[in-house]
């Protein structure tokens, strides 16, 4: 077992074959020219999907939907702040962040979508979408209707 900031050692040394991982490692790894990137959540069937999601309980959705809906909104509004002022976020972002820099920051943000905001059915078809994924791996059970699943779990605090 490695450490995420050693992934390349074991890749130079053949001892495994590609890695999974996640920012800014996976970005540092990339940017050397050495390695390729094979898939990410931002490649294929993923790259038109919502990559972020904002999980809220039930009770604040149906007992506090003014507030469920300001935080969703707050958030879609930071998303979409990112996606057009990825330097801008990056420099405010380094305030809280050890061992990157401004450039790095934004690379990173410009690889990703926070700039598409599904939502009513359409968020519901990726959410059914991510479903079928997650049955296919064994997360969620084989019995389960993945659309049925996606409805019972969304729920629209803007109407």
């Amino acid at each position: 077992v490695y450490p995420a900031d050693l992934l390349s050692v074991a890749l130079d040394k053949r001892e495994i074959a590609a890695i999974s991982g996640s920012e800014p490692f996976s970005y540092r790894l990339l940017a050397t020219g050495k390695y390729q990137l094979i898939a990410s959540n931002m490649t294929g069937d993923y790259a038109n999907l919502s990559c972020c999601v904002l999980g809220v309980s039930g009770s604040l959705a149906r007992d506090h939907k003014p507030a469920a809906a300001a935080l969703t909104q707050a958030i879609l509004e930071a998303h979409s702040y990112a996606d057009a002022h990825p330097e801008s976020v990056a420099q405010s972002f380094l305030a809280h962040a050890l061992n990157t820099n401004e450039a790095e920051v934004s690379g990173i943000l410009h690889g990703q979508g926070h700039g598409h905001h599904a939502v009513g059915e359409a968020f519901v078809k990726e959410l059914t979408q991510y479903a079928v994924d997650l049955q296919r791996v064994q997360v969620i059970k084989p019995g389960t209707d993945p659309h049925q699943f996606a409805e019972s779990i969304y729920v629209n605090v803007f109407a």
